[in-house]
């Protein structure tokens, strides 16, 4: 995890001073009191083509985690289209976390960005309005938990890096999410395949039997975060998840799917891997690796496991038929 701060070492402890009665005189004592700063989520969803959508998903989101953890604060963002918008609500977010005198009053635990991407960047409204996070980006860092700070792009494909058909950026494992994990000193998950939305179909369930939204009590309403976030580990056929998607909640994530437009934008990428003459004449592997997994789980529709950089390290992962990995079970 990412070294402790400045900003976190001063607001852990603090000292103040009291009074007592010693000997029948008041007497002064130092004593050292520890801050407990309220834990931060941020979830941006974005304003263009698919909102609703995103916003939706954002909303479930934010849900389970009030669920999770009811003495945090969780804010949605959204509505932004361009750069510009989205860099002014990161500026305004720095600003708030970074002077001394709001400093200690947040710890930054996550960032959920719910969006259009790609393998390098975000992707906003109109042509090359793109945040790559780089240098140029001039994204200011935040002031990240040490231990729980993260993240999180919902977007397509943050971390195939394959996906650049560069040699020496395969090599360096180069895509969205290890730029920002590197740039922000924090931890970064990003999909490897394109995102699609899974519905909850143990609520969807309820409203059919139900005989309308609100006909039934909530199934999931005694469920703990951790429970329901497995309800999403595989996602429905795509016509009746596409049905139930407009009645119940649902998540965007990487799914190992070989269906529909999805299957068709990967059969694109894997020819372009493999008809490319450097990788062909590297030492790389010869076949699109992301294809090798997506097949590997796509009879069951499971998650593709997402890949995590810490400060530029991808973390472990395993790809495996009916096996989930706790990186996505924490953060879908």
């Amino acid at each position: 995890m990412p070294n402790d701060n400045e900003n976190t070492q001063r607001c852990n402890v603090f000292t103040a001073q009291t009074c007592k009665l010693e000997n029948g005189e008041v007497a002064i004592k130092e004593v050292v009191l520890k801050n407990v700063p309220t834990p931060l989520f941020v979830l941006f969803a974005y304003g263009g083509d698919g909102a609703a959508d995103f916003e939706k998903a954002a909303t479930n989101k934010k849900k389970r985690l009030e669920k999770k953890y009811p003495d945090a604060e969780i804010r949605i963002i959204k509505g932004f289209l361009y750069p510009n918008e989205f860099k002014k609500e990161w500026t305004k977010l720095y600003n708030e976390l970074t002077p001394p005198e709001t400093s200690c009053q947040y710890d930054l635990w996550q960032i959920h960005y719910f969006g259009h991407g790609g393998h390098d960047a975000l992707y906003l409204k109109g042509k090359g309005n793109e945040i790559h996070f780089n240098d140029q980006d001039n994204m200011e860092v935040l002031p990240w938990h040490p231990h729980e700070g993260i993240f999180v792009l919902h977007s397509c494909r943050g971390g195939a890096y394959e996906d650049t058909y560069d040699k020496d950026m395969i090599e360096q494992q180069i895509c969205l999410a290890k730029t920002i994990s590197e740039k922000q000193k924090t931890r970064c998950l990003g999909q490897v395949t394109y995102g699609n939305f899974a519905t909850n179909i143990t609520k969807f369930n309820d409203i059919l039997i139900g005989g309308g939204i609100g006909g039934m009590p909530d199934s999931n309403k005694d469920l703990s975060a951790e429970e329901e976030a497995k309800q999403y580990c595989y996602r429905s056929n795509r016509v009746f998840n596409a049905i139930a998607q407009i009645h119940s909640d649902g998540v965007l994530w990487g799914y190992a799917l070989l269906t529909g437009k999805t299957k068709t934008k990967v059969l694109k990428l894997k020819n372009k891997y493999e008809n490319n003459d450097d990788i062909q004449n590297s030492t790389l592997p010869k076949l699109y690796p992301i294809y090798q997994e997506i097949e590997k789980l796509s009879s069951k529709n499971q998650i593709l496991p997402c890949r995590v950089f810490n400060n530029g390290t991808l973390e472990p992962r395993i790809v495996e038929v009916d096996v989930f990995n706790q990186n996505d079970l924490e953060y879908l």
